[in-house]
């Protein structure tokens, strides 16, 4: 209950010229309303889970209606489960893609900012090359299907999950 007092914290490290930019991670909707009431302030981004099987689509609109940006954690879910995912591969052989390139490029046509991890170069290469085709409404839409509202990795809500 006193992330208040820390964002306030990081409001005066801005001002001070510390720090560009101040963000957070996982904050729902009434945790994000709760900073700016309490400071005035508004993060520039929040990272949430997000991915085909979890959509986000409500704290994604909430986050463009406030201007404030997505960044996607696990933005490729558990690889092996979306890998096998019959929609998603269907889509990647339309395009003659992998299916992380389509999942990558889902994410930036939602306007998300995905942080994939690799440490294979020939897959940092592949997660890069996404910008030369794109999906379209319908394709859009077969991704938005896949959603689950029960869809968290690793039951990390964090309207009741704390990691301190």
């Amino acid at each position: 209950g006193l992330y208040p007092e820390a964002w306030q914290a990081l409001i005066d490290a801005k001002k001070w010229g510390l720090i560009r930019s101040i963000g957070v991670c996982n904050f729902l909707p009434e945790h994000l309303e709760q900073l700016e009431k309490e400071t005035g302030v508004k993060p520039s981004i929040n990272q949430i889970e997000l991915h085909p099987f979890f959509n986000q689509e409500d704290q994604r609109r909430f986050h463009q209606q406030n201007n404030i940006k997505t960044q996607s954690w696990s933005p490729l879910a558990r690889v092996t489960d979306i890998l096998e995912n019959e929609t998603i591969s269907h889509i990647a052989s339309q395009h003659n893609k992998s299916v992380s390139q389509v999942i990558l490029r889902w994410h930036y046509q939602l306007g998300s900012i995905p942080i994939p991890k690799s440490s294979s170069p020939e897959r940092q290469h592949e997660n890069l090359s996404i910008f030369d085709f794109s999906l379209n409404e319908t394709e859009m839409a077969m991704m938005a299907e896949l959603t689950n509202p029960n869809g968290r990795l690793k039951n990390q809500d964090p309207a009741t999950y704390e990691e301190f």
